[in-house]
């Protein structure tokens, strides 16, 4: 069982890769060297990750369900970003974490983000079979 407030830090150094506009994929699509929201999330949902850990089981894992993010000042390439999700509660077999993530010149987003704990083999053969479903 995992104990209400336990938090996880986890910092990253912003690439080329985490900006936004390395999202681009049209012709005309433009987008900020800055860090992108879906690298952001991406830092969030890891941070919940290895707050959660100790409860995850052998042959487990922990998959993101929802996430309500603000994503609130950017941050450029090379600077470092810091995600620090702190454990809320459970509501059924959710498990709720608070995220505020910040970088040198302050915050740059909060979050609500929930996981789930499930068996690795089920969520991989319940993909697998979206595959046969095309």
């Amino acid at each position: 069982m995992i104990e209400k407030g336990r938090a996880a830090t986890l910092t990253h150094t912003v690439t080329s890769e985490d900006l936004a506009s390395a999202h681009a994929r049209g012709a005309g699509e433009r987008y900020p060297d800055v860090l992108s929201t879906p690298a952001l999330l991406a830092l969030i949902e890891r941070a919940c990750a290895d707050a959660l850990r100790d409860a995850v089981g052998d042959g487990q894992l922990s998959v993101g369900v929802t996430t309500h993010l603000h994503h609130l000042a950017p941050t450029p390439p090379g600077v470092e970003v810091s995600a620090t999700a702190t454990f809320r509660g459970i509501e059924g077999a959710l498990y709720w974490f608070d995220v505020a993530a910040s970088d040198p010149g302050g915050p740059v987003g909060t979050a609500s983000h929930a996981r789930a704990i499930v068996e690795r083999s089920a969520i991989e053969a319940r993909a697998a079979k979206r595959r046969r479903a095309e």
